[in-house]
C-alpha cells in the first residue's frame, strides 16, 4: 500500500531534515538533569516555541492561508460573523453564490453549515485584521493547558514539561493550530474544562461549564464527551453543578441561535439540512447505522468502495481501526509512541483524573463510531480524534517518565516526522486548494480596487467573498463564474462595473493565478442547471451535479427520485432579461426506459403553455410528457413564460429519474 500515511524514508523537504538534525541535538540534552531555574523558563520558551512552529507551517505548508474546503468554509462564516451576520444577505441571482458547504435559508441569505463556536472566535480574528494569527495563539494556550493538566493530575514538572515538549513537536497540532481548522480549539476546549473539573477551586465549575458550552458550539459530539467527563468530576457537590449548568447556557445558546438563523428551527442541524439538498440518497449523513446511509455525491467513491450495503456495526469496527491507525501517528508523529498511552493510563491509574482522561479518550472514539466518513487526510490525520491530543500527550508523558524514557520521547518524536509523519504534510502541501486559488496579491498587481470578480473554485469564493461587500463600484464582490446567465443578470444589477475573471489551474505545473478582464456573454439566457446546485428545495429524491458527454457544458443536475409515486422536485432561480413574455425551452437528458413526465410550476410568473397544448392560460404549471426510449439529449419548448424582475422561482417535477441540463429563455 502506498499513501502517505505508510511511507518511509529519507525527509522530502528541508523542515523534516531540519527536524531529524534536532532529534539527533536532542538526545544528549535530554541526558542532562535540568536545574529548576532552566525549568521555569522552560515553559514560556516551549509555548512560543509552538506558537511560531504553527505561523511556519502556515507558510511551509498551507502556503499562506487556509487549505482545506472546510477551512476556507470557516474562513468565510468568521468573516461573516465579523460583519455580525449568522446567514449573510445574498445578491441576486443566488446562483451566482451558492456552492459547496453553504445553506440558502431563503431566496436572499446565506450561510456556512458549520457550527459557530470557533468561527466566533476567527471572527475576532478579522476585527483585528489578522484571521491567521488565531491558530498560533491558540497553539501557546494548549501548551501552557497541557501542561497545568499534567501537572494536576501527577503533581510533577518534569512529566507536565515533557507533556508540553511532546505538544510543541506534534506536527498534527501544528497543522491544527496553522489551518482554520475548529480541532485546535476543541483540543483547548477539552484539555481545559478537564483540568478546571479536576482542580475544582470556587470558580473553576462555571469556568468549565463556559468552556464545555463553547465546546458544544464548536464540535457538538466533542462537546458531549466534554460534558459528560466534567460533570462525572462535579456532581458531587450540588452547589458546583449548579455553577456548572448555568455556564454551560452561553455556547448553548449560540449554537441555537445559529441553527434557528439558518434552518429555522432551534434544533435544526445546519448540516442536516445542507446534506438533505446537496447529497443523497435521502438521510444518508445521519448519525447511526442503517443500509442508505453514506453520501454518494461528496464521498461517493469511498461510500461504494467501503459501505456498499450501508453502514453497520462491523463497518463502523473498520472505520474506527482506520481512524485509530492514522491517528496513532498524529499523537506524537510515530506510532510507536502512542502504543504507550494505555500504559501511561495504568501506571498513572492511582492518581486522580488519569482514569478520567482515559475512558473520555476512549468515550470520544466510541462517539464518533456511529458517523461513517473516515475524515482524515493527509496532514491533519484523523481529525475527529485530533480533539484527544493534548489529552493523550499528558498520558504518554506519565508512561516515559515512568518508564525512564524521557530522554529518547522527544528525539524519537521528531526522527518520527523526519522519516515518516512528514510525507503526508509535504502530501497536504502539493494537493490543489487553498490560497493560490484567491490570492489578493494578484489583484493588488493588477491595481484592481474595485469590480466584479468571478472565480471557479469553491475555495476562491469561501477566501474572497466579503459579506459586508455589495457595492461593486467601491469595493470587491467576489461571486462564482457560471458561464451562463447568472453571471450577466449580477452584472447588470451590480450597474456593469469592471468585470473579471480569476484565472488559476492548479493541474498545471507551471499554474500561477490570473486576473483577466471579462464581459458576460449577452447573447442568450441560459441557465445550466449544475449552476443551481444546491437547489433551492428538493422533495422526493436527490440531485447532483453529473457529466454526460452531450450535455451543454459537459454537465448536467442528475434528478433521481426516490420510491415516491409522485416523483421529485427541485426548486431552482430561472432568469430573464426583463419581465416580458419569453419562450422558456428546457434541455432534458432522457435516462433509458419509459416515459416521463415533466411539471413546471412557478413562483408567481404566468406560464403559457406550448404548441403541443394551445387551450389558452394554464394556471399554476405547464407538463409535457417525455417519450420513453434510449438515452439522449432533448430540448423541451414549455411554451411562454413571464418571470417579474427578471429573477424567478420555479419548481421542476420529473416523474422518473434523468438529468436536467438547462433552461433557457428566448424572445
Amino acid at each position: 500500500m502506498s499513501s502517505p500515511y505508510t511511507t518511509l524514508g529519507l525527509p522530502p523537504d528541508g523542515v523534516a531534515w531540519a527536524a531529524l538534525a534536532a532529534a539527533c541535538v536532542l538526545v544528549p540534552i535530554m541526558r542532562m538533569r535540568q536545574s529548576g531555574a532552566s525549568r521555569r523558563g522552560l515553559l514560556p520558551a516551549l509555548a512560543l516555541g509552538a506558537s511560531l512552529l504553527s505561523f511556519g507551517y502556515i507558510a511551509h505548508y498551507l502556503r499562506g492561508g487556509p487549505r482545506i474546503i472546510d477551512a476556507t468554509s470557516y474562513y468565510l462564516q468568521a468573516r461573516a460573523m465579523a460583519h455580525g451576520y449568522f446567514s449573510f444577505p445574498l445578491l441576486a441571482p443566488s446562483g451566482s453564490f451558492r456552492g459547496r458547504f453553504l445553506l440558502a435559508p431563503g431566496d436572499h441569505s446565506l450561510a456556512v453549515i458549520f457550527p459557530p463556536g470557533y468561527a466566533a472566535l476567527l471572527a475576532a480574528g478579522f476585527l483585528i485584521h489578522a484571521p491567521m494569527a488565531v491558530g498560533p495563539f491558540l497553539a501557546a494556550l494548549i501548551v501552557l493547558c497541557t501542561y497545568a493538566l499534567a501537572r494536576e493530575v501527577s503533581g510533577r514538572s518534569d512529566v507536565a514539561l515533557l507533556a508540553a515538549g511532546l505538544s510543541v513537536v506534534c506536527a498534527a497540532l501544528r497543522y491544527h493550530t496553522a489551518d482554520t481548522m475548529s480541532h485546535g480549539l476543541s483540543g483547548l476546549l477539552l484539555c481545559g474544562t478537564t483540568w478546571l473539573a479536576l482542580r475544582a477551586r470556587r470558580s473553576d465549575a462555571l469556568l468549565c461549564g463556559l468552556g464545555c458550552g463553547w465546546l458544544l458550539a464548536t464540535r457538538p459530539i466533542t462537546g458531549l464527551v466534554a460534558l459528560v467527563l466534567s460533570a462525572s468530576l462535579l456532581v458531587r457537590s450540588p452547589r458546583r453543578a449548579l455553577c456548572f449548568a448555568l455556564g454551560l447556557i452561553p455556547g448553548t445558546l449560540l449554537l441555537l441561535c445559529y441553527q434557528r438563523a439558518t434552518t429555522g428551527s432551534f434544533w435544526g442541524s445546519t448540516q442536516l439540512a445542507y446534506y438533505a439538498l446537496a447529497d443523497g440518497p435521502p438521510g444518508c449523513f445521519r448519525y447511526g447505522f442503517g443500509p442508505r446511509i453514506g453520501c454518494l455525491f461528496e464521498h461517493g467513491e469511498y461510500v461504494r468502495a467501503r459501505l456498499p450495503n450501508g453502514y453497520g456495526p462491523s463497518q463502523a469496527l473498520r472505520v474506527t481501526l482506520r481512524r485509530l491507525a492514522v491517528h496513532s501517528i498524529d499523537i506524537a508523529n510515530a506510532a510507536p509512541l502512542a502504543l504507550l498511552i494505555p500504559a501511561g493510563a495504568w501506571l498513572g491509574r492511582k492518581a486522580r483524573g488519569v482514569p478520567t482522561i482515559f475512558f473520555g479518550c476512549l468515550g470520544l472514539v466510541l462517539a464518533y463510531a456511529p458517523f461513517y466518513f473516515d475524515a482524515s487526510y493527509p496532514g491533519g490525520g484523523a481529525r475527529l480524534f485530533a480533539d484527544l491530543l493534548p489529552l493523550e500527550h499528558v498520558l504518554l508523558a506519565l508512561a516515559v517518565v515512568h518508564l525512564r524514557l524521557r530522554a529518547f520521547a522527544l528525539p524519537l518524536s521528531l526522527a518520527g516526522f523526519a522519516l515518516h509523519a512528514s510525507f503526508s504534510h509535504r502530501a497536504l502541501a502539493e494537493r490543489e486548494g487553498g490560497r493560490p486559488m484567491f490570492e489578493t496579491e494578484v489583484l493588488t498587481r493588477a491595481h484592481v480596487t474595485h469590480g466584479l470578480i468571478f472565480v471557479d473554485t469553491d475555495h476562491g469564493f469561501n477566501l474572497g467573498h466579503d459579506p459586508g461587500q455589495a457595492n461593486a463600484q467601491r469595493g470587491l464582490v467576489i461571486a462564482r463564474y457560471e458561464h451562463d446567465a447568472h453571471d450577466l443578470v449580477l452584472w447588470n444589477r451590480l450597474g456593469r462595473p469592471a468585470s473579471y475573471r480569476y484565472s488559476y489551474q492548479p493541474s498545471a505545473s507551471d499554474g500561477h493565478p490570473e486576473l483577466l478582464p471579462y464581459t458576460p456573454d449577452a447573447a442568450r439566457f441560459r441557465t445550466e442547471a449544475e449552476s443551481e446546485w444546491p437547489p433551492l428545495a428538493v422533495r422526493g429524491g436527490w440531485a447532483q451535479p453529473d457529466f454526460f458527454p452531450c450535455a451543454s457544458s459537459g454537465r448536467s443536475l442528475h434528478l433521481q427520485p426516490s420510491s415516491s409515486p409522485a416523483g421529485m422536485s427541485v426548486d431552482f432561480e430561472l432568469l430573464a432579461p426583463d419581465s416580458s413574455p419569453h419562450t422558456l425551452y428546457l434541455g432534458w437528458i432522457r435516462a433509458a426506459g419509459p416515459p416521463t413526465t415533466l411539471t413546471l410550476r412557478p413562483g408567481t410568473a404566468d406560464v403559457v403553455p406550448g404548441p403541443a397544448e394551445e387551450q389558452g392560460l394554464m394556471p399554476g404549471a405547464a407538463s409535457l410528457q417525455v417519450a420513453g426510449g434510449a438515452p439522449a439529449c432533448l430540448e423541451l419548448d414549455f411554451g411562454l413564460v413571464t418571470v417579474p424582475g427578471g429573477a424567478q422561482r420555479f419548481r421542476l417535477t420529473a416523474s422518473r429519474l434523468g438529468m436536467l441540463d438547462y433552461v433557457e429563455v428566448r424572445p
